[in-house]
């Protein structure tokens, strides 16, 4: 349930204890139920690590610096929690809150904006609203075309709310033969034009 929660949201690399960590992970979830050695775990420099497990296995974690949540947790949480610190860790970088019900899109997109800016990734309308209870990004960039709540209808409901009226939101249409009012772009586009529009809508600002 953790794991489909907060890839809603974040981008997951799963590990086991017995593998080579590598990963240039910002934020480490380390399950201590089952963990056979906590040593590998020192080697994530300038991640924030967060412990998962019972006061006894925490309190015999030897992982300076780690904050932890205690079971049962709830799961939510957990994902309010790390979207607060990823949204804190970089300021300076414009945030964009991704719209899309295609994973694969999804992932895509994210990949190929995160050098450039900070991208929360929200996997349909329902997650987006969720998420902007908390965050409040620089752009949403919101697919038009959703199963169960499509993207005119998450519009409504982010320009009726007084806390996300004015937050700027750029449509992503992967048809050209449809009417669309606001400021939109095609999915389509190669990736250096969908880069160029976004900034020049930043520049202009």
């Amino acid at each position: 349930m953790l794991i489909k929660i907060l890839g809603d949201t974040f981008e997951i690399f799963r590990a086991r204890s017995g593998d080579e960590f590598t990963s240039s992970a910002k934020i480490v979830l380390v399950n201590l139920s089952g963990l056979e050695s906590s040593e590998k775990i020192k080697n994530f420099s300038g991640a924030k690590i967060f412990l998962l497990g019972t006061l006894a296995e925490i309190n015999g974690a030897d992982i300076k610096g780690a904050e932890f949540f205690v079971r049962p947790f709830n799961a939510n949480e957990i994902r309010e929690k790390l979207l607060e610190l990823s949204q804190n860790s970089e300021e300076t970088q414009k945030t964009l809150l991704l719209v899309d019900d295609d994973s694969v899109m999804l992932r895509t997109l994210r990949e190929g904006l995160s050098s450039s800016y900070k991208v929360v990734p929200a996997n349909g309308g329902a997650n987006a609203l969720k998420i902007l209870e908390r965050a409040k990004p620089d752009l949403i960039l919101l697919d038009y075309e959703m199963p169960g709540m499509n993207g005119p209808e998450v519009l409504k409901k982010i320009k009726s709310n007084p806390e996300t009226q004015n937050i700027p939101v750029m449509f992503l249409t992967a048809k050209t033969d449809i009417e669309i009012k606001e400021r939109h772009m095609l999915k389509t586009l190669p990736l250096k034009e969908i880069k160029d529009i976004i900034q020049k809508f930043f520049d202009a600002q």
